[in-house]
């Protein structure tokens, strides 16, 4: 980027301020906590290198350039007024983090000794001298990452700058070098491995970090991030199905990306839908809005749902290799559509009906899971297991759906139950109605014999690769079967489970 890409110093947009300003601050907790961290493992070091040269010893002690030593803050802060993107100022980030890092290796691997007499500050600069001496901590000598930080500003504003302020820029870099010698901070070797460090990192590193094809992949990563933070708030189980997802993704980043895309996608719609993510209008409006943008690029509206469901859709579509997944997606969308048509009309189903939506949307999810985790096993290897896993999303969610109008309760249930003078649309009113509690008990014990079933077909398919996530679904539905319900619903203690086969 250069001078004619416009005026060096600006006022970010708000958005981008927050988002600049947030990179400033972890930045900062980094750095403190990387660089304390040294410091203090250090500590417990006996002696360390001695890297001054004979020369250094006339070097004078001149504490007035604390000030200039101190400048160093507001050389790094003057960056939100200069990168006043978030894509301008993740790779000037990213690299004082990068040197952060690197320079902390040094500092445990080569601890440096150093040989200035002791200093002693009195008058108008011991306050400016007693900061800039309080920043160092101990023992982080070689690197100076004072240097490197002050370096990296110099080359990283100068790709922005004219010919003026490159040069102020540098001299800048430079004065603050030279304080870290004239305050017995640093020795000449510490000054030249800083200063080393900056220019390796930004012609080596940062290239590599400014390419669109990594600003993209940390844009999605954020966005992701944040959907899953979204979801966690919102229930306890999305946080530890987010834990889950970026503990299978340590080795397989890259690869295992469309996963967490996948899940932020699709849970981001049914969100949508069940009206646990409010939208401006009609849900169904905002959906079909959002698949006529993935499927014809139609603009859509300026929302923050649209905008990252598009985002996410786009890449999820994009490294879906196969078609028929692809497809698979959009049509799951249009499925959770269904429910949520039924919600707006008040309609109840029968319970064939109930049944076709329930077994299309695990069916689907299932099968989507198993080809992102490149599985050898498909969801129709075990509809036994599909069928237990929409039992207990029913059960599980009963009072909320009920609350919501989506009533997963069969026609012929309710029109009991109401007969009995009970409300189906009630939780509490429905499972004090003997019909309702009779259509738990029974739902309850065809789990019982699903649960049995899909034990038999997982273990016909034991040894195939993607078993181990159909049994770790199994676990969690005979988990929620053996003791969750039964605590929700205590009446189901009462009664013998009857195998059924």
């Amino acid at each position: 980027m250069s001078a004619s890409d416009g005026p060096l110093f600006g006022r970010p947009a708000p958005e981008e301020l927050k988002r600049t300003g947030a990179m400033t601050c972890g930045f900062a907790l980094f750095f403190l906590a990387v660089y304390g961290g040294a410091s203090w493992v250090t500590g417990f070091y006996s002696g360390g290198l001695r890297v001054d040269l004979p020369f250094e010893q006339h070097i004078p002690f001149m504490p007035g350039w604390a000030a200039v030593y101190v400048s160093m803050d507001v050389l790094l802060l003057l960056s939100l007024f200069i990168f006043r993107t978030w894509r301008q100022m993740l790779p000037f980030a990213l690299a004082l983090c990068a040197e952060t890092v690197l320079g902390a290796l040094c500092f445990l691997v080569l601890p440096v000794e150093v040989a200035w007499p002791p200093r002693a500050v009195t008058g108008g600069w011991a306050s400016i001298f007693q900061a800039a001496d309080t920043m160092n901590l101990e023992r982080n000598y070689l690197p100076s990452l004072h240097v490197a930080f002050a370096c990296t500003a110099a080359l990283a504003y100068r790709e922005r700058s004219g010919p003026v302020a490159s040069t102020a820029f540098a001299l800048w870099a430079l004065a603050i070098a030279a304080s870290t010698l004239l305050i017995h901070e640093h020795h000449l070797m510490d000054v030249f491995a800083g200063a080393l460090l900056a220019w390796g990192t930004w012609r080596v590193v940062a290239p590599r970090l400014r390419k669109e094809a990594f600003l993209e992949a940390v844009r999605v990563e954020a966005l992701c991030a944040r959907e899953m933070y979204r979801f966690a708030r919102r229930h306890p189980r999305y946080g530890l199905i987010a834990l889950a997802l970026y503990q299978q993704s340590l080795g397989r980043w890259r690869k295992a990306r469309r996963a967490r895309v996948g899940f932020c996608f699709l849970q981001g719609v049914d969100d949508v839908l069940d009206g646990d993510r409010p939208v401006e209008g009609e849900p169904l409006d905002a959906i079909d809005a959002l698949l006529r943008t993935l499927e014809t690029g139609a603009p859509g509206p300026a929302t923050e749902f649209h905008d990252t469901a598009v985002s996410l859709g786009r890449v999820l579509l994009t490294e879906l290799t196969d078609p028929t997944a692809r497809e698979q997606v959009l049509e799951l969308v249009r499925t959770m559509r269904r429910d949520r048509e039924r919600v707006r009309d008040g309609h109840w189903w029968d319970a064939a009906t109930l049944q076709t939506q329930l077994g299309n949307t695990f069916r689907l999810s299932v099968s989507l899971m198993l080809h992102v985790a490149d599985a050898q096993v498909r969801a129709d290897d075990a509809p036994s297991l599909l069928a237990a896993l929409g039992w207990c999303s029913v059960m599980r969610d009963l009072r909320e759906d009920l609350a919501q109008g989506l009533f997963n309760v069969p026609a012929d249930v309710a029109a009991e139950v109401r007969a009995q003078g009970h409300d189906p649309q009630d939780f509490d009113s429905l499972l004090t109605a003997q019909a309702g509690r009779a259509w738990v008990r029974g739902e309850y014990h065809q789990a019982r014999a699903l649960l049995d079933r899909s034990a038999k077909e997982l273990a016909q398919l034991e040894g195939r690769q993607g078993v181990a996530l159909l049994r770790l679904f199994h676990r969690s539905v005979e988990a929620f079967w053996a003791r969750k319900l039964p605590r929700r619903m205590p009446f189901l203690r009462e009664a013998p489970v009857l195998e059924i086969s």
